[in-house]
Formats: C-alpha cells, structure tokens, sequence
C-alpha cells in the first residue's frame, strides 16, 4: 500500500470516528438534561427532523421540541447501537439502533426504585453534513419499532446497587 492510500483510509476512519461519536453526543445531552444544547450542537442550522409528529425545519423548531421535555422527565438512558456509517467526503449517512428508556417525575415518589415508564424500542437514519465546528445532523428520521411499559425488576441483590444510583448523572464531558 502506498502512502497516499494510507492516508486515505486513516482520514476515511477518522471520519467514520468523529460522525460516531457525534451521533453518541446527541444520547449524552439527553440523558445528562442538557436538551437545550441538542439544537445547536447536533443540527445543522437547516436540519430537517421527523420524530412522527410532523417536520421540524430548522435549530428554532428542533429547540423548541426539545424544551417540551424540561421538567417532565426524572432520567432517560438512550442506548445507541449497531451502526452503519457510511462517509462520501463532507456529507455522510449513518443508521443506529436506539433503545431509550425514560423515567417521568410525575408518580416518583421520594426513596422509590420505579421501574422505567417508558421505553422506546428503534433508531434514527440520519444525514450528516461536515460543518466547520464538526459534524453535524442534516436530516434526521426516526423509527420506531415499538415500546416497552414498566420493563424489568430488580433482585434483592442488586436493589441497593441501583438504589445507591438513583439520580446520580456524569459528571463528564460537560
């Protein structure tokens, strides 16, 4: 293999590793409350988004469904996986899986274990565009393949491990 060929495949995994990371960016705002960087920091400024409940064009619009959830919820956890990404120069493609469980403050009562209130089984296809602050999403559609309500329950073993957790988020990168 020649040097330029090396290059070549070291800059082509360097992308594929910087469009993965951002798409795992966008889980750790979410579950570390930070919605209100999603916007800036995910989206392109003319970013199409469909989450189901019709487009969202635009940073003005993705903020503002993102800002629906300040409040409402006491903890998600989303869990990306199984992606496919595919780079072609500044644009790129990536599909993931996404299983995201949400925990909702209404009903939590205060020294309770709850189970999950929610959990959404899917993923996100999404279109990347390299910007000059990085990657960022273009279009985003997710799917959905179905959810999960209440789902799971802890032994008595391992009760006090996720008892010593509750609430407790990273501390890092913030």
């Amino acid at each position: 293999m020649d040097l330029q060929s090396l290059e070549s495949r070291l800059k082509a995994l360097e992308d594929w590793k910087h469009v993965y990371e951002h798409e795992i960016y966008y889980a750790h705002l979410l579950d570390t409350g930070q919605t209100h960087r999603v916007a800036e920091q995910i989206f392109t400024s003319d970013a199409d988004v469909d989450y189901g409940t019709g487009l969202l064009h635009g940073r003005a619009a993705i903020h503002t469904f993102y800002s629906g959830f300040e409040g409402a919820l006491l903890g998600t956890s989303h869990n990306l996986g199984n992606f496919h990404i595919e780079i072609q120069g500044d644009r790129a493609r990536s599909l993931c899986r996404a299983l995201a469980w949400h925990w909702m403050k209404t009903g939590a009562s205060a020294g309770a274990l709850p189970a999950a209130d929610l959990l959404a089984v899917g993923g996100y296809q999404d279109e990347l565009r390299r910007e000059p602050l990085g990657w960022r999403v273009s279009r985003r559609v997710s799917v959905q393949f179905g959810t999960g309500i209440g789902v799971g329950t802890a032994t008595d073993a391992i009760q006090p491990i996720f008892e010593g957790l509750m609430g407790r988020l990273p501390t890092w990168p913030r």
